[in-house]
């Protein structure tokens, strides 16, 4: 449209365009995140005009009535202007002031009859205002608060209306008392905060879903199966921190750092705030899965400062987690146990702190805290406010729009305020082995290993392709225990622990690095989104995919591997504006990404009125490998048959034992052979439908976590003799008659 009408409108990232009525003809009203609005009539080009906002203050959204000739504009300084007239000449247009808001506005939308606006932005609040020619309800008000997230657009009709945030959310509410009916909740929207700290991404078995951040403060329990938000686990437990005028970037407590046990069982949570002013907060927290709970994590142990208020970097916890080795940026790791109080009662206990250096000079260049110790303080600057009237370089508001495209905003938040770095002893990544006897923990160049127990220096590895710094290592598992995988910012290496020398060592740039805890895989991901899947063993990939995403979208920050079948691959990665990406095999059910077991999704009022149990009356013949008897549940059977007896009624032992070792066991007696000579094998019409030979068929994941009790071979097994052994009780009646009788 900009070039067909030749409108000489200056792009700014910022676009806005609705298409109205003014005097019978078609018009169309662009902003450009400016203080003009530009007016181009449809039928002729000729016709256009110029309107400027009062005060010179940027106009970010329009909208336009969908009968009459009235349009609604909205600016930086969260105003809301309804115009009404002739367009063309801006001389007579009138304007009606709409003032609530108190931040920028960047959606609005009238109803479809015009008498109401419904306006959004920064605030998180969407406002209903009373328009038109009701003029006993001017400038009347209903509120939407609190929405977790920012307004990006809103739309209406009759009944309804719908906003979607920022969050990769949509919300569905009346227009008539303003109330939520629904919303629909997507993964991904982090904070600009968290897009700072970098995500996070784990996988949790037991529940069959992906832990990644979400909204400030929050992880998303992210089903990758019905593509939809489990839970939103708040972990911080704090109000976020409003915008304000002066900072439209506020720095929230947020979550920087997560690990979860192979099994399950125990997540460990970071959490860091350092605006550079105030004192920094930081707290490591240990949660407890609760299949039953409606929250599937429970806090167990809250750890404030375990760092000294450093950022903590990395978190790793052993397969069955009882050992958890946390390491910040004050060059100390700090090893935590699970342990057991005097009621009783599970926590964890910080066991003993290791560092390769005394972690003094870290400390001492720390500002932040010794300003607060020495009550050396600085009066907080006050900001200005260029983005109302201003389009800079670095804006801001552009920024925040725009937040889902560019993730340079990110550049303009600095989490680590007075804390001055040095590569030759930081810490980075650590890890811990598969028993939880060993640590493994990079100090700038040097990749050491620790002692759990005794919490000493076992050995320092080191190599000159692994300068200047390292960033990730990882223990291998299965029959990969003895490995050791290590990145640098410019090469893989493998090392062993058995001998201590490098395995092999391969050059590349690495962004992440994932371990699988069941096999013996790896998976380590490059700058170009190159992706490789790997055994220690061997430095030949077992997996190469090259350019997986385009690296001028986004570089993938992290990756875990997920619950497979056999010696197949399901690896999840995820970039920094949290879009997540599944490298699986080709021959998986194009309906679902994976299966998982329903049995272990926690239970909720909907998921309690599903039938826990499907079946169907035809299947498909069983191969001979699938036929079993198991003597485990008949041993079972049998005894509560014995028990539930009364003693007085039982016969002597000795007329028992056979039988109920039979039973138990499952045995069966030697067939005559006049039986085998009649019996002959049937066959099975599988388009059958007599009502007599009904087999009940269970689907995948009941049957994946039930034993199957019995199911029938007619070419292995006599089912006449089968059905006796099943018929049959341990009490037979002609044994209890004849004692009896006896009597």
């Amino acid at each position: 449209m900009l070039h067909e009408y030749d409108l000489n409108i200056q792009y700014h990232n910022i676009i806005s365009v609705a298409v109205g009525w003014c005097q019978e003809e078609r018009f169309a009203a662009i902003c450009n995140g400016t203080k003009a609005l530009y007016i181009q009539n449809l039928a002729h080009p000729h016709l256009k005009s110029l309107i400027t906002n009062y005060n010179a203050i940027r106009i970010l959204n329009v909208t336009a009535h969908a009968k009459e000739s009235c349009i609604a504009i909205t600016d930086a300084l969260g105003r809301a202007f309804v115009l009404r007239g002739n367009f063309y000449k801006e001389k007579e247009v009138a304007r009606e002031v709409m003032h609530w808001h108190c931040l920028p506005l960047l959606a609005s939308a009238f109803s479809l009859q015009g008498s109401y606006l419904v306006t959004g932005g920064l605030e998180s609040v969407l406002v209903k205002w009373t328009v038109g020619n009701l003029a006993n309800h001017a400038s009347e008000k209903k509120f939407i608060p609190r929405l977790p997230g920012t307004i990006r657009y809103i739309t209406t009709d009759n009944v309804h209306l719908a906003a979607t945030l920022n969050n990769n959310s949509v919300i569905i509410a009346t227009t008539a008392n303003m109330r939520i009916i629904s919303t629909i909740l997507e993964c991904g929207g982090l904070s600009p905060m968290a897009r700072a700290l970098g995500p996070s991404l784990v996988y949790h078995r037991p529940l069959g879903a992906l832990l990644l951040g979400g909204r400030p403060g929050h992880l998303q329990l992210y089903s990758t199966t019905t593509d939809k938000v489990l839970y939103n686990v708040d972990i911080t437990q704090l109000n976020s921190i409003p915008l304000t005028r002066e900072n439209l970037l506020p720095i929230d407590t947020e979550v920087n750092c997560i690990a979860v046990s192979a099994d399950g069982s125990w997540l460990v949570t970071s959490e860091y705030r350092n605006d550079g002013i105030s004192y920094p907060q930081e707290r490591l927290k240990f949660w407890s899965y609760l299949a039953k709970e409606g929250n599937p994590f429970v806090l167990n142990t809250c750890v404030n400062f375990s760092h000294s208020g450093c950022k903590v970097v990395s978190i790793s916890l052993n397969n069955i987690g009882d050992f958890c080795v946390s390491a910040g940026e004050d060059q100390k790791l700090r090893i935590w146990k699970r342990e057991l109080n005097i009621k009783q009662k599970i926590f964890w206990n910080c066991i003993t702190a290791c560092y390769y250096s005394t972690g003094i000079r870290q400390a001492l260049a720390h500002g932040i805290l010794n300003n607060f110790k020495n009550t050396d303080m600085h009066d907080v600057e006050k900001k200005s406010m260029p983005y109302l009237t201003e389009v800079k370089k670095n804006d801001v508001v552009e920024k925040l729009i725009n937040i889902k495209e560019d993730n340079s905003l990110i550049e303009m938040i600095n989490v680590n305020a007075g804390i001055e770095k040095n590569d030759g002893n930081d810490v980075s990544g650590v890890a811990i082995s598969q028993d939880g006897s060993l640590i493994a923990a990079w100090f700038g160049y040097k990749l050491t290993l620790w002692d759990t127990y005794l919490g000493n220096l076992r050995t320092t590895l080191s190599h000159p392709a692994l300068r200047p710094r390292g960033m990730d290592v990882k223990f291998g598992n299965d029959d990969a225990a003895h490995y050791l995988a290590c990145t640098t910012e410019d090469c893989l290496a493998v090392w062993s622990i058995l001998s201590l020398t490098i395995r092999w060592i391969v050059r590349l740039q690495p962004s992440c690095l994932a371990a699988d805890p069941f096999s013996n895989k790896m998976a380590v991901v490059t700058r170009d989104n190159d992706v490789f899947v790997f055994t220690p063993h061997s430095s030949t990939p077992l997996i190469k995919k090259e350019a997986l995403v385009p690296p001028s979208t986004g570089i993938l920050k992290q990756c875990c591997f997920a619950a497979s079948r056999g010696d197949s691959v399901r690896l999840y990665m995820t970039k920094n504006d949290s879009d997540i990406y599944c490298l699986e095999p080709l021959d998986v059910d194009d309906a679902r990404l994976e299966v998982i077991s329903q049995k272990n999704v926690p239970m909720s009022n909907f998921s309690m009125l599903l039938a826990e149990r499907q079946a169907s009356g035809i299947r498909a013949p069983q191969t001979s490998d699938d036929n079993y008897l198991s003597a485990d549940t008949l041993g079972k059977a049998a005894l509560a048959q014995f028990m539930s007896a009364a003693p007085h009624m039982m016969p002597s032992v000795s007329l028992l034992c056979t039988t109920f070792l039979e039973h138990i066991s499952g045995g069966q007696e030697t067939k005559p052979d006049d039986e085998d000579q009649n019996t002959e094998d049937m066959e099975v019409d599988v388009e059958s439908d007599d009502e007599e030979e009904q087999i009940i068929k269970e689907d995948d994941t009941y049957s994946s976590s039930h034993p199957i009790l019995w199911q029938p071979s007619y070419e292995q097994t006599d089912e006449k003799r089968i059905k006796k052994i099943l018929n049959d009780s341990v009490l037979h009646d002609t044994m209890l008659k004849s004692l009896f009788e006896a009597e």
